[in-house]
């Protein structure tokens, strides 16, 4: 991960660390409510107004490699494709929301989304 990469997150609250569990609100695990909340989250970084080209790139990658995080890990869980789309739908609002509120409690930080994907 690149500084300008990180320096975004910062710059989008991402840094800030609490975990109010909605794996329990939508009933998934652990394992999908991290890598869908990060691949949320980087997804958001990738549309922050004044990320450069290639800081958005790799926010993108590593979106991708979070979402697929969270395929493998709703297929482990038995739970249907057709929830997939409306669960990233979720995720995303939910990552919009947190990441342009200051006050907002993150679940996630970009140190457990980089570990995640790294894994």
């Amino acid at each position: 991960m690149t500084v300008k990469l990180l320096a975004a997150l910062a710059a989008t609250a991402l840094l800030t660390f609490a975990v109010p569990s909605f794996a329990q609100e939508e009933e998934v695990s652990d394992d999908v409510d991290i890598a869908l909340w990060c691949g949320a989250a980087y997804t958001v970084v990738t549309k922050i107004d004044g990320v450069s080209a290639e800081d958005a790139a790799e926010a993108n990658k590593a979106a991708d490699a979070a979402f697929a995080k969270a395929h493998a890990a709703l297929i482990a869980d038995n739970i249907e494709e057709a929830e997939y789309d409306r669960l990233v739908e979720f995720y995303v609002e939910a990552a919009v929301e947190d990441m342009t509120n200051a006050e907002a409690d993150l679940r996630y930080s970009d140190e457990d989304c980089s570990a995640l994907i790294n894994s």
